[in-house]
């Protein structure tokens, strides 16, 4: 009688399966590591911390003109309107919304001015989520910042704080 090959046996396949199993589950966690890279990290650290820096004096700015609002976001329409301060060099407002962990939901919209003194403007499609807030004017020369949850029921008081 002669002995069947090695690859006809149960044994070698099941102790090369796990192996095997290990290789291609390291080789797919490289691929997913590698393809999904962290959106947070900055390249130059310094020019950032410059940057942050040029920010909190544009809180600041927007503390000592006293700003308070009310922002009110829908599903299809953002408004702003002003309850204190100077803000009678403001001609139009950019709303940045920052998503909390998923930097491909962020979007832009820049609010004009409407007869009831209130800035508006409709939104495209966007994902409902926590979102941190950009209020400022198209010039940049202050900043208000909120962290809200869309859509809202209710407007959210915003006041000068850099949270």
């Amino acid at each position: 009688m002669q002995p069947t090959p090695w690859y006809k046996n149960f044994w070698p396949w099941f102790l090369i399966f796990f192996p095997l199993a290990a290789i291609i589950g390291c080789i797919t966690l490289i691929i997913t590591a590698v393809g999904n890279g962290p959106d947070m990290v900055v390249d130059d650290y310094y020019k950032k911390g410059k940057a942050i820096n040029l920010e909190l004096t544009k809180f600041e700015k927007a503390k000592a003109l006293f700003l308070h609002g009310k922002l009110n976001v829908t599903n299809e329409r953002a408004s702003f309107a002003f309850t204190k301060g100077d803000y009678s060099n403001v001609h139009a407002l950019k709303l940045s919304f920052y998503h909390r962990t998923i930097k491909a939901h962020d979007f832009e919209a820049t609010l004009t001015p409407n007869a009831n003194k209130e800035f508006t403007a409709l939104l495209d499609n966007y994902t409902p989520g926590t979102y941190s807030v950009f209020i400022e004017p198209v010039d940049g020369s202050w900043k208000l910042k909120e962290n809200i949850t869309l859509p809202t029921e209710q407007p959210l008081l915003v006041t000068p704080n850099y949270k």
